[in-house]
């Protein structure tokens, strides 16, 4: 499985994935032209890489989720994150690779999470 992180996670995590063999890009460094884009751009732009995004913005890609299959679109997957178990700071960094490294290791194809979202809780 492949992963695009938006860009309110740090690059530093997609930097520590790809040193441990993980295909993993982050919009604030490896998609700077996706910064800023609505939630339904990064989605499709994702998908065209074959990637699932990783996010903490649950309720606009909940609904970016719903109009795309509604349409008969596809996506790679959503994975949701949350501040109470995965705070966006510099002493959770550990936490975000472990639980992003678990995650993959558990789900390592392409189509692992195809159109379906998934709420990652360590």
């Amino acid at each position: 499985m492949k992963l695009l992180l938006d860009e309110m996670i740090s690059r530093r995590v997609a930097a520590e994935l790809r040193n441990r063999g993980h295909d993993v890009v982050a919009v604030a460094r490896d998609r700077t032209h996706l910064q800023a884009r609505v939630d339904p751009t990064v989605l499709a732009a994702a998908a065209g890489e074959q990637r699932a995004v990783v996010t903490n913005n649950v309720r606009n890609y909940l609904v970016a989720h719903g109009r795309l299959r509604a349409r008969g679109g596809d996506h790679y997957g959503v994975v949701f994150t949350y501040d109470d178990t995965l705070p966006r700071n510099k002493a959770a960094f550990p936490l975000w690779v472990s639980a992003l490294e678990e995650f993959l290791g558990a789900r390592p194809g392409d189509e692992a999470l195809l159109n379906r979202i998934y709420h990652l809780l360590p």
